[in-house]
C-alpha cells in the first residue's frame, strides 16, 4: 500500500471524524408547531371563566296574561309622578327605588291601553293571587315572584308604602284604570297589583 493511499485514507477518516464532531455540536434544526383551529377553540372552552353578575331589571315576564315585555329604567317626570315608559309595549321600573329581588317594593309601571289599542298591561286586571310574575335580569337571572294581592286606588293617590323600606322583597306593578278623564287626560283610578318573592 503506497504512503500516498494511507496518507488520503487517515484525512478521510480525521474529515469524516471532524464533520461528526460538528454536527453533534451543531443545534438541532428548530421546529415551529402551529395549534390547529380546533385545538385552539379546546383550549379556549378550557379557560375559566368569570361569571358576570349584572341585577339590572331586563324584562318582564308573565304567562298568564302573555306579557314579555322589555323594562326601562326611569325615575320621575316633571310632576312627580312615576315616569311611564316610552314605549307602550315596555314597562317602566322606578329606578329610584330597590331592584326586584332586593330588600324592599319595586316599583314597574305600564300602559293600560293605546291610542292604537292594547299595550303592555291591558289585561293586569285578570291576574290572580298566586299567578307567577318573573323580572329577568341582564344577567340572565331570574327573580321570580307570585301574585298575592290586587287593589284599585285614585289617580291621585299617594301610597307612602310603596316606596316605604322593608326587608321583604316585594313587587308592585301599577297601570290605569277606571274611567277616562278628559281634563286631566288620564284614567281616575290606578290598578296595583302587589306580589311576593316566591
Amino acid at each position: 500500500m503506497s504512503r500516498r493511499f494511507v496518507a488520503a485514507g487517515i484525512g478521510a477518516v480525521i474529515a469524516l471524524g471532524f464533520y461528526m464532531i460538528l454536527g453533534a455540536l451543531s443545534p438541532a434544526p428548530a421546529r415551529l408547531i402551529v395549534a390547529s383551529p380546533m385545538e385552539s377553540s379546546a383550549i379556549t372552552l378550557h379557560a375559566p371563566r368569570i361569571p358576570v353578575i349584572d341585577p339590572t331589571p331586563a324584562r318582564l315576564v308573565i304567562p298568564a296574561i302573555s306579557v314579555d315585555a322589555a323594562i326601562e329604567a326611569r325615575g320621575l317626570d316633571s310632576a312627580r309622578n312615576l315616569a311611564t315608559p316610552k314605549d307602550y309595549r315596555e314597562v317602566a321600573w322606578y329606578s329610584l327605588g330597590p331592584r326586584p329581588g332586593d330588600p324592599g317594593n319595586a316599583v314597574i309601571n305600564g300602559h293600560v291601553n293605546w291610542w292604537t289599542g292594547d299595550a303592555v298591561f291591558t289585561h293586569l286586571s285578570r291576574l290572580r293571587v298566586g299567578d307567577e310574575v318573573r323580572v329577568v335580569r341582564a344577567d340572565g337571572h331570574a327573580v321570580v315572584f307570585k301574585v298575592s294581592n290586587k287593589r284599585t286606588v285614585d289617580a291621585n293617590a299617594r301610597i307612602p308604602s310603596l316606596f316605604a323600606s322593608s326587608p321583604e322583597s316585594t313587587l308592585t306593578l301599577i297601570t290605569c284604570s277606571g274611567t277616562w278623564n278628559p281634563v286631566t287626560q288620564s284614567d281616575t283610578q290606578r290598578l296595583l297589583v302587589t306580589a311576593t318573592l316566591a
